[in-house]
């Protein structure tokens, strides 16, 4: 084959559908540049601040964005897409502006650090947009191993290194699963795009079925489903926080994606199983993560229990493989990205305190130290419970909404005793933080304007999105709509 055929066989997207990409791409690469030239002080003056513009300038860029099918049919730009996008650079912002602070007081600030979440995040971004099996390994690989170095960062810290190590493990073992099913899914369709996979009508279903089965276990092992969410807990405890904020934020919306595309696909094939089986898979994990976080004494490791039991909650809502759920899904996605982060953020903002440890009884009379801190926990607690007018209250309304229009009543039965039993935890703390004597004074230091503004901003969005949806319904609406109809 000439040069020529091979160049011309090769269709190039328009730029402009993936200008976004691109800043971060070329953001990422630039740190990486600048953090093998720059002294120490250097870098603490200037990386941080290049990475947040950076963010900023590709937010400011998606107005110019095409949406389209790009690169052969390997990359989507739709809807779905850029409102996942631009919520995961949002709160890429919030957990930039505690980074700074958060490792220079722990003797943990590396350079390299906003490199890698910059390629994280790309691949958060990349994830968002493809149906390609390809191109979703290639995207999982670049979120994951960021994952795994960010989780390590703590110098000296046994818990840090147990939590990456156990992430890398179970990491390696999940995409090494979700892989084999991709050859088996190959094998049967001669295709790697999910969406002619799962319209090819082939005799050998079985190939079909066992891939489905692989990848489903590989995606259910990275967004923390009961049984393989063993790897969650001690990641998210032995994790600096705002790391912990961005894997349970933008990590879990960037996992979710790919599972949430096929589904207008599998309702078209073989509803039955599917439903029974992530059915089942919701059911049990929203109990054992709720029950499991009831008992907990570290507050890290309670929202991390509270994350895999909200996995559950997610997966409720994509049982239903309707285009209901779809939408559901997608608004509890993006609103509980911003609650978590938010939450977990506020545990950093603690850390700051010398004597602070994650114990739970040390929010015991928070209000009385830092009362505004205490109230915009609280606000987000509710948020995680479903109490009105938060966005907790409006997703789970949507997934109950979603299950009932499938006749799933067992899968909302199951729900409901979740939540009831997520009560119990909820409201722990905020008995301990308005209705306890405080443990101990608490006081913060060293904090950053830009830490209460994303406090505040991540606070009164829980609270906003909840009293108007319709803020950000109708673009997932409409990308919904999308989904199910093709993009035209």
């Amino acid at each position: 084959m000439g040069i020529e055929r091979l160049v011309g066989a090769v269709e190039i997207g328009k730029l402009s559908s993936v200008l976004p990409e691109l800043i971060i791409f070329t953001l990422a690469f630039i740190l990486f540049a600048l953090d093998l030239f720059l002294k120490p002080s250097q870098k603490k003056a200037i990386l941080p601040p290049l990475t947040a513009g950076g963010y900023i300038i590709a937010l400011l860029s998606f107005p110019l964005v095409e949406t389209g099918i790009n690169f052969g049919g390997t990359y989507v730009v739709d809807k779905l897409s850029l409102i996942i996008k631009v919520f995961a650079i949002l709160i890429a912002l919030t957990v930039l502006a505690f980074s700074r602070i958060y490792f220079s007081e722990r003797k943990s600030f590396y350079g390299e650090y906003y490199y890698i979440i910059t390629f994280t995040l790309l691949g958060a971004m990349i994830l968002a947009s493809s149906y390609n099996l390809i191109v979703v390994y290639v995207a999982l690989e670049l979120v994951s191993v960021g994952f795994y170095i960010l989780t390590a960062l703590l110098r000296g810290s046994f818990i840090s290194k147990e939590g990456a190590f156990k992430y890398l493990i179970f990491g390696g073992i999940s995409i090494a699963l979700a892989s084999y099913g991709a050859v088996f899914m190959y094998i049967y369709s001669g295709s790697v795009d999910l969406r002619e996979i799962l319209t090819h009508k082939g005799e050998d279903l079985h190939y079909l079925i066992l891939g489905l089965v692989f990848f489903m276990i590989g995606f259910a092992s990275k967004v923390g489903a009961v049984p393989f969410h063993f790897w969650l807990p001690d990641a998210y405890e032995g994790a600096p926080t705002p790391v912990t904020a961005f894997m349970a934020s933008v990590g879990k919306m960037a996992f979710f994606i790919p599972v949430i595309r096929v589904m207008p696909y599998i309702s078209e094939t073989f509803h039955l199983p599917w439903v029974l089986t992530v059915g089942a898979i919701a059911g049990i994990t929203m109990l054992y993560g709720n029950a499991v976080a009831l008992v907990q004494k570290n507050i890290k490791r309670l929202l991390a229990y509270s994350s895999v039991a909200h996995s559950g909650y997610f997966l409720a809502g994509i049982a239903s493989a309707s285009l209901i759920g779809v939408k559901a899904v997608v608004y509890f996605l993006i609103v509980y990205a911003i609650i978590s982060a938010g939450a977990f953020l506020t545990v950093a903002y603690l850390e700051k305190n010398k004597d602070w440890s994650n114990r739970i009884q040390e929010f015991s009379g928070l209000r009385f130290n830092l009362p505004y801190l205490a109230f915009g926990f609280m606000v987000l607690l509710l948020a995680m419970l479903g109490v009105p007018p938060t966005v907790g209250f409006v997703g789970k309304a949507l997934v109950f909404t979603s299950l009932s229009f499938s006749s799933l009543w067992v899968v909302i039965l199951i729900m409901i005793i979740a939540t009831g039993i997520s009560t119990g935890y909820y409201l722990r703390l905020i008995v301990l933080m308005y209705m306890k004597d405080r443990e101990k004074a608490i006081s913060v230091e060293n904090k950053s304007i830009y830490e209460v503004i994303s406090l505040i901003l991540l606070s009164a969005s829980a609270v906003l999105l909840g009293v108007l949806p319709s803020i950000v319904w109708r673009f997932i609406s409409e990308s919904g709509d999308i989904l199910f109809k093709g993009l035209k």
